[in-house]
């Protein structure tokens, strides 16, 4: 088989002639060399397409690597912690709360920011110390004036991952309206999503998921909230 990398193309029959003849072999014409390494320079050169695919490339790996960088950022809340007994009274008000859902009656209940902060605080200091796994290092709660912002922070290895929620009460529901992780906003429906796939945590703090579960009704006041609860039948 003839190297197709040593032969030339007549311009007048179309022959290939291999290297280094100077006239077709098939017509005689004087083969254009200088034609011949014009079109070997067009053929290596990018065109106009490729060097928008190659735009395109670099702008989605660069947003990527952007969205991997805000996810991974860890975020912070400004909130309100209590003392000792701010944890003491944030208890005793769940544990009251409780006892009226095991009794099938209604009760309600006011709760500040400073005492259920005080009590996260609590929780994440009780934890056993280990070197393995995900551990949880920050847990809290900002309330404002008709919304509930909740802060998790969780170190995995090298990494401390951030989630942030903003949820606001309906009907009897506590519904989450946005997120972020990291830094990354995640509004409307990306926010709800992240928020059920992030509720794991929740559902270990038995209490709190109980009293959500048989919400009646809450509203929001700035550092305090008033949780009505109600068995379900």
């Amino acid at each position: 088989m003839e190297d197709q990398g040593l032969m030339i193309r007549c311009q007048q029959c179309g022959e290939m002639n291999r290297l280094p003849v100077v006239h077709c072999k098939k017509c005689g014409a004087k083969l254009d060399f200088e034609a011949a390494e014009k079109r070997m320079l067009q053929a290596g050169a990018p065109t106009a397409a490729d060097c928008l695919r190659n735009v395109l490339r670099l702008a989605v790996a660069l947003g990527l690597a952007a969205i991997v960088l805000l996810a991974i950022w860890p975020g912070r809340m400004t909130r309100t912690v209590g003392d000792d007994l701010d944890a003491r009274r944030y208890r005793m008000k769940g544990e009251l709360l409780i006892a009226a859902l095991n009794n099938d009656m209604p009760a309600s209940q006011v709760i500040t920011e400073a005492e259920i902060n005080a009590h996260f605080r609590e929780l994440v200091a009780a934890q056993p110390v280990t070197g393995k796994g995900a551990r949880l290092e920050d847990i809290g709660v900002r309330l404002i004036g008709g919304r509930a912002e909740a802060f998790v922070s969780v170190r995995r290895g090298p990494f401390t991952l951030t989630s942030h929620f903003i949820a606001r009460p309906k009907g009897n529901r506590l519904v989450v309206t946005g997120a972020r992780a990291g830094h990354l906003p995640l509004p409307g429906v990306l926010g709800r999503l992240y928020g059920t796939v992030r509720s794991g945590l929740l559902r270990q703090l038995r209490n709190e998921s109980r009293i959500l579960r048989n919400l009646d009704g809450m509203s929001i006041d700035d550092q305090s909230v008033e949780v009505l609860v109600k068995p379900v039948s």
